[in-house]
């Protein structure tokens, strides 16, 4: 049902050459600096064309930064190549988030003396994401199935975790999957976003994977995002 984009996953995340433009550091405001996600502000848009680094651009308002697009270096991970007409992907995404090093770095520290809130770029600790969730829609109800998101430093374990998420995604058979889920929605639905996720992992065999998710702290489970959701 559904069929990677073979993602490429970069080694190297550190961003090296400054950039020539500097007035772009006293022109931007850093409030709603991304600190979880992966959205880039104008600076480390600016960073990432200097140092020749594609970021995926939509002209839409961006949900952590203040700019009126959503700037991520992003790549679609998964296609649906066979239809349905219950299920949908939502989003399927392999993420980089960057930082600095070198004279990229030292340029940033230079400009942190007069400009505070740059010392948050500074200390910008790289990372790589993983987001994919799909969804059951029809007139009764619309439901999401399965939602995993995951957020690694280590490149080597970035490629693994890859690996064994697009075995395990290509290889389900989601249409039985799904009505299974939602036919069992009284066991999971009055439970938290973080309890859910335990159960879905459960009944799908998602945690049998050799993934270093369920080690007892929230951050580290294939969790369901912990805002208010408008659909079950």
């Amino acid at each position: 049902m559904f069929k990677s984009n073979d993602p490429i996953i970069i080694k190297d995340l550190f961003l090296k050459h400054p950039i020539k433009n500097e007035s772009i550091f006293y022109e931007n405001d850093l409030d709603f600096f991304d600190r979880e996600g992966y959205q880039l502000n104008t600076i480390e848009k600016t960073f990432h064309e200097e140092n020749k680094v594609d970021f995926h651009s939509e002209n839409r308002m961006a949900r952590r930064v203040s700019d009126d697009a959503l700037n991520v270096v992003l790549q679609h991970w998964f296609n649906q190549v066979e239809e349905h007409p219950q299920i949908f992907i939502d989003h399927s995404h392999i993420l980089h988030r960057f930082g600095f090093e070198g004279e990229a770095k030292e340029q940033i520290r230079e400009h942190a003396e007069k400009h505070p809130k740059l010392w948050k770029m500074y200390h910008i600790k790289p990372k790589y994401g993983i987001d994919f969730c799909f969804d059951w829609i029809e007139d009764e109800h619309a439901t999401e199935v399965i939602h995993i998101e995951m957020d690694i430093r280590d490149n080597k374990l970035m490629k693994e975790t890859v690996e064994q998420l697009t075995d395990f995604i290509e290889g389900k058979d989601w249409v039985d999957l799904s009505k299974y889920i939602i036919s069992k929605k009284d066991e999971w639905l009055q439970l938290d976003d973080y309890a859910q996720a335990v159960w879905k992992a459960k009944h799908t065999g998602l945690d049998q994977l050799d993934l270093p998710w369920f080690t007892g702290h929230y951050l580290n489970k294939p969790y369901y995002f912990a805002y208010l959701k408008v659909i079950d």
